[in-house]
């Protein structure tokens, strides 16, 4: 029986992927899996002394997390959902032989620092030693699973990881609960957009386009943490939780997704939407261009692009028959691509192998 430590970062996302994989682990009985959410949150006294800035706190308390999580299971191999943690367990994480998952590279989350309010290091021996430690730690992994094709490339041409090294396992959905359901067609198309940041999510440019449509012929839904003012033909949503049967029913009552994001690491949301059965409407960043093929699946626009979108929009509200084709596609593309429990066994197959590599 392989022993496997699970160090898993609880950000919205990849908590998603967390729920997701350890219900396809925990259908293997050939493993024994100790988890340890990562959650940046404790009463660590040095973390929580007076005068530390909330985000060095959080990071101290992300630290004394994962150290504690490696130095009191005893594992073959560990497995990390982002570079982060294991960054954090410095030299502790060579322990034992891990296995690193990442939606996005460092050099990648740099280059979108500016939407996502953090602030890139600027050159110098700062940025150097950064580098330096980011190299070691993914040159240092017995095998990294990026979410994308995308971040794939970064790997191999920002930090010279070998391609052998290197396999592409996306983040899937339970595609038992994820499922397309029956719809009237009432003469309007409904619209859905998923994201927490609305205006990093492109929200603005969304309603732009929807806006110019003309009356009555959508509908838009909103699934999002950011406050908006309410308008005609727009329902919000403030309380919606991964995987609830609310917000799968809201997926399953839409006609298109639309994604338009200014900055995107991958899109669990899309996945989501295409497990439903739904064409899909997205910016080609990040690994979006994996989710969505273009003219099968769904259409693929640029970030602020909301003249495209409007065009997109009123071609799908014209040809019902169109998205609907599309959201079959899609279907059938995430049951390829998509299974949670298909790519939980992927990355099982890839933690065995390096625990029995390193028993050689």
């Amino acid at each position: 029986m392989t022993r496997i430590t699970f160090v898993m970062e609880q950000h919205i996302g990849h908590q998603t992927y967390y729920q997701n994989l350890r219900q396809g682990v925990e259908l293997d009985g050939h493993i024994q899996a100790i988890w340890a959410p990562i959650t940046y949150t404790g009463t660590n006294w040095l973390a929580n002394l007076p005068g530390v800035p909330r985000r060095l706190r959080g990071t101290l308390h992300g630290m004394f997390q994962v150290r504690d999580a490696i130095a009191r299971a005893d594992y073959d191999v560990a497995f990390f959902n982002t570079q982060v943690p294991a960054a954090l367990a410095s030299r502790q994480v060579r322990r034992r032989p891990y296995v690193l998952a990442t939606d996005i590279t460092p050099i990648q989350y740099d280059r979108m620092s500016h939407l996502y309010g953090h602030r890139a290091d600027r050159s110098g021996p700062l940025a150097d030693y950064k580098q330096r430690v980011n190299i070691a730690l993914l040159r240092g992994a017995s095998r990294i699973l990026p979410w994308s094709n995308w971040t794939r490339e970064s790997l191999i041409q920002d930090y010279g990881v070998g391609a052998e090294r290197i396999d592409v396992v996306p983040p899937g959905v339970d595609l038992h609960l994820w499922t397309p359901a029956a719809k009237p067609n009432n003469g309007s198309l409904r619209i859905l957009f998923v994201g927490g940041d609305l205006y990093r999510k492109g929200g603005a440019t969304l309603l732009k386009a929807f806006r110019a449509l003309p009356r009555g012929a959508a509908e838009l839904h909103l699934v999002t943490r950011t406050p908006i003012a309410a308008e005609d033909g727009v329902h919000i949503y403030h309380a919606m939780q991964p995987n609830s049967p609310e917000l799968i029913a809201l997926y399953q009552s839409a006609d298109v997704f639309v994604l338009p994001t200014e900055a995107e690491a991958f899109g669990i949301a899309a996945i989501e939407a295409s497990a439903s059965g739904l064409a899909i409407v997205a910016t080609a960043v990040g690994g979006l261009a994996d989710v969505v093929s273009e003219g099968e699946t769904g259409f693929l626009v640029q970030p602020k692009d909301d003249v495209a979108v409007f065009a997109h929009l009123s071609r799908l509200a014209a040809d019902p028959e169109l998205w609907a084709r599309m959201g079959s596609a899609a279907r059938i593309r995430a049951e390829a691509r998509f299974d949670a429990r298909r790519n939980a066994a992927r990355v099982l197959e890839h933690l065995r192998a390096a625990a029995n590599e390193s028993s050689l």
